[in-house]
């Protein structure tokens, strides 16, 4: 069994997977418009609800962070493999987009890039199974629910580059982002099949993924500073490849 916590990672749940929910433990303290949003949404999907104490709640989230609303989920978090997201990305009709996370370590930093690729439209994120953040409680609340996200596609890998060279296999190109790179990533094409391969924080790109990738890129910057946190240029990325897709406007 595994618990997620929050309103906005409980809500997702339950509009994207009410069956996998066993039941839901709500603070006896909170009887807002919020609270009463998710009881209605579980008693809609015959989701069990028990009221316990906020003292409780602390000890199934272990965290006090809760927002007074805890799910139990049966099994663990389903990972999909990566050939599915390669049918969700040619299902879609579109260019690929995909996020591969180069062992990412804090839960923040996972939690905020796996929103950032779902809001962006991202076909599905990569990470390594080993030495990287997985999928936690602490992660679900980070982003705000995208992991529970009916379009949220997570591929769990053993070997990072062999997932890379897979793609490429398949017609995706791999762009590493890396502040040593000098290619600007405004002047790089992001419009076509691409996979954006963030590296963790403080350490960068690991030197057989950097190697790995088509091309090299960084975020221009400015005041002295060399580079941003793993999650603010992930999103930077995502989005610049969401402006270069956007339909030329005729004047």
């Amino acid at each position: 069994m595994r618990v997620i916590y929050g309103i906005n990672p409980v809500a997702e749940a339950l509009k994207a997977r009410p069956t996998g929910i066993e039941k839901l433990l709500v603070s006896a303290g909170r009887t807002d418009k919020e609270i009463g949003g998710i009881m209605k949404a579980a008693a809609s999907s015959g989701v069990r609800v028990e009221t316990v104490q906020p003292k409780k709640l602390d000890e199934v989230a272990g965290t006090g962070g809760h927002q007074g609303v805890v799910a139990c989920l049966s099994g663990q978090y389903p990972y999909r493999g990566l050939d599915e997201i390669i049918t969700n990305w040619k299902k879609s009709g579109k260019p690929a987009l995909i996020l591969v996370l180069d062992s990412i370590q804090d839960p923040q930093n996972l939690g905020a890039l796996i929103r950032s690729a779902v809001s962006a439209g991202a076909h599905g994120v990569v990470i390594p199974k080993d030495r990287a953040c997985e999928v936690t409680p602490a992660v679900v609340k980070a982003s705000a629910g995208a992991t529970e996200h009916a379009n949220c596609l997570i591929a769990r890998e053993v070997n990072l580059v062999r997932a890379m060279e897979e793609l490429k296999r398949v017609g995706v190109w791999t762009a590493g982002l890396d502040a040593a790179c000098k290619a600007a990533i405004y002047d790089a094409d992001l419009s076509g099949d691409i996979a954006l391969v963030i590296g963790s924080e403080g350490a960068g790109l690991r030197r057989l993924v950097k190697e790995a990738c088509d091309l090299c890129v960084s975020i221009p910057m400015q005041g002295g500073f060399d580079s941003l946190n793993a999650s603010i240029a992930g999103a930077i990325a995502l989005f610049e490849a969401g402006r270069q897709r956007r339909p030329t406007k005729v004047k």
